[in-house]
Parts: C-alpha cells; sequence; structure tokens
C-alpha cells in the first residue's frame, strides 16, 4: 500500500451514523439560531471527526455563515492568557498591544468577528468548541458576555461543543453556585455520543470503506488499496462479525458495547495493510489476522487505563 494513502495518513472522514447524526442536530441548531447543543462522549470515540465534520458541513449547508472551530486550552495551564477571549484572539491571528486591556483586546475579538459577518453578508456566526469540559466558569462568562454583544449588534451567535461526560458536574457545579444563566446559555442541551455500539452498526461503519472514496479518488477505500480482492467480490463489511467477536472480547469498563472509532479505524487499518501484500482475487482474513490487528491495536490496554485512571 503506498505511503500516502488516506487509510495509513488516518486524514479520512467516514460518514458514519454518528457522524451524519450529529451533523443532522447541529445544523438544525443553526437554521433555527439556537444557542447551541454540547455533544458527551468517552474518549477515541469521534468527537475531534465530528468536529471537522461540522466544520465542513455546516459551512457547505450555510455558506453565508462564518463557522470556525478552536480546541479549548486546559484552564489550569497559563491562566492569564488561556481564557477562551484570548485563545479566540490567537486564532484570529489579532495583535493587541501588550498594555492592552482585557476589554479592549475583547472588543477587538467582537469587531473582528462583526467583519467576518460583514464579509458573508450574515447575521450568525458558529463557534464549535472541541474539549468544552476543560473551560472554566469564567470561560463560560466571557463566552456569555460574547454572545450578549454580538446579539446586540444583529448578530447571532451559536455555540456546538464536544465534551467529555465530565460536564454533567460543571452543570451540577454552576447550579450550586448559582450560576444558571451559563447553563441556560450553554448547557441546557447536552446529548451523548456514543462510539460503534452493535454488530449492525459496526456491519454499516465497515460497509463505508467499501462504498465511500477519498477526496479526489474515484475508488472507494477497499478498491483502492486492494483492487484484485474488490473485483474478486471481497468486502471489508464481510469481516464485520470476526472483528466485533474480537474487539467485544477484550473491553471493557465504559467501552463494552460501545467500540470506540479510532480503535476501530486503527484495526482496518491494520488489516488494509496487511492485505494489500497479499492482495489476490481468493482473499480471506483467518481469525488470528482480526485478533492480531486488534492486538496491535493496543485497544485491551487502553480500556485497562481507562477503567484504572490513567488516562
Amino acid at each position: 500500500m503506498d505511503y500516502e494513502h488516506p487509510i495509513l495518513s488516518t486524514e479520512y472522514l467516514l460518514n458514519t451514523p454518528t457522524v451524519m447524526a450529529v451533523v443532522q442536530n447541529a445544523c438544525f441548531k443553526v437554521l433555527m439560531r439556537k444557542t447551541g447543543v454540547v455533544f458527551t462522549g468517552e474518549p477515541r470515540i469521534g468527537k475531534t471527526r465530528c468536529c471537522e465534520a461540522l466544520v465542513k458541513e455546516i459551512s457547505k449547508k450555510f455558506p453565508k455563515v462564518y463557522t470556525f472551530m478552536i480546541v479549548a486550552t486546559n484552564k489550569d495551564l497559563n491562566q492569564q492568557y488561556s481564557s477562551i477571549i484570548h485563545q479566540l484572539i490567537e486564532l484570529e491571528r489579532l495583535n493587541p498591544k501588550p498594555r492592552a486591556t482585557f476589554i479592549q483586546r475583547q472588543a477587538m475579538l467582537i469587531e473582528r468577528l462583526k467583519h467576518r459577518a460583514a464579509e458573508r453578508k450574515a447575521k450568525q456566526i458558529v463557534l464549535i468548541i472541541d474539549e468544552l469540559q476543560r473551560l472554566s466558569a469564567r470561560d463560560f462568562d466571557q463566552l456569555a458576555d460574547l454572545y450578549n454583544t454580538l446579539r446586540m449588534n444583529s448578530i447571532t451567535l451559536t455555540v456546538i461543543s464536544f465534551a467529555m461526560p465530565s460536564i454533567e458536574k460543571r452543570v451540577v457545579e454552576f447550579l450550586e453556585n448559582d450560576f444558571q444563566h451559563m447553563i441556560g446559555r450553554f448547557l441546557s442541551d447536552i446529548k451523548p455520543l456514543f462510539g460503534v455500539t452493535s454488530l449492525r452498526n459496526l456491519s454499516t461503519v465497515l460497509a463505508l470503506y467499501d462504498d465511500e472514496c477519498a477526496e479526489g479518488s474515484t475508488s472507494s477505500y477497499t478498491k483502492s488499496s486492494i483492487p484484485r480482492a474488490y473485483s474478486g467480490g471481497f468486502r471489508m463489511s464481510s469481516l464485520a462479525d470476526d472483528i466485533w467477536r474480537e474487539m467485544s472480547r477484550v473491553a471493557s469498563g465504559k467501552y463494552v458495547q460501545n467500540l470506540p472509532m479510532e480503535h476501530v479505524t486503527q484495526v482496518v487499518s491494520y488489516l488494509f495493510l496487511i492485505f494489500s501484500h497479499e492482495d489476490n482475487e481468493s482473499l480471506n482474513a483467518p481469525q488470528d489476522l482480526i485478533s492480531e490487528a486488534v492486538r496491535e491495536s493496543n485497544f485491551e490496554q487502553f480500556c485497562r487505563k481507562i477503567d484504572q485512571g490513567d488516562v
């Protein structure tokens, strides 16, 4: 297999049921000018991939809406400059003077966002935030100020976020500290995300490799990786039973019937790599190769680390 093949680069995006459901829900929020929604899920189930898909799909469906994404900085690091406003200033490549006050910096950001909206003749901005649980109460206050100021300028800010399930604890914390306005504005609509939850679900995901093409290609991932086997009738979806059985055998804790997409794609990539060296019209995948692929993905060790709180 070519080193530049997208399967090996991991820079490809499958339209999985989870991704499609997120896109549909988020686009509805944008269409209805909602404040936002938070999607929560365990590590490696595909939240970041959903973020990347949303940037593309929202821009495609709503070309006049300014859409951008940011990965929240850990609130415990460099507190003076890690606030959400400073992160957005850096993202927009603004250069405030060293002695500029926070209010002045915030005003610069708002003017830039107004300009971004004006370029598209839009009245809406969509901010996609990954790792929302990293934000502090101060960050949520700043987001609320940003929302209110833009609203005064007839611009709606819609915040679509992705977070660990621990964000639910933040909601409880805000309730205990009388910060209901933060919940109402940004944390009132929380939807859980899952990985691959059933054999049927896995079959659907694997079939995407047989049917979908990488950007700029006219051949599916399976056909471009193992053309002879493909012409002989081999399909990656035919391995669903074996892969589900082996990954389920080593899954534990929060990943029982919730296989993380990152590890599923690693298993598939390994199989494609091996198959590419043995490509023929009668290709088959013995069970020991499936077990080897799952082992090479380090899925079992990952589950153990999660269970022990090491990740």
